[in-house]
């Protein structure tokens, strides 16, 4: 798709006052053209922000690895074997951690 600099201006302009998929939205309503290609053309230009992903009960994704290094910090061991424990478990285990901490 082709964009005059004054249409990029606006689209950047528009986004980054309100950086949200709404906005990403009424741009593309407002100039006729998809919504991915307004989210291609932002993420081009650096300034597109990616929403946050989030599990099905809306909470933040954490890595294994990042709740095993902060157990780790916690209790000042290494343990790597640890990384290979059951996600949920750990998960309940680095909760149980946090409120003695």
């Amino acid at each position: 798709m082709t964009y005059t600099p004054e249409l990029t201006r606006l689209i950047i302009d528009t986004y980054t006052a309100n950086p949200c998929r709404e906005t990403v939205e009424l741009i593309s309503q407002q100039t006729g053209k998809p919504s991915r290609a307004i989210i291609a053309k932002l993420a081009a230009a650096g300034v597109y922000n990616t929403p946050a992903k989030t599990t099905k009960t809306g909470d933040p994704i954490v890595k294994k690895e990042e709740l095993v290094a902060e157990i780790e910090n916690w209790l000042g061991i290494s343990a790597p074997s640890l990384a290979k424990t059951n996600k949920l478990d750990l998960r309940e285990l680095h909760r149980a951690l946090e409120k003695h901490v």
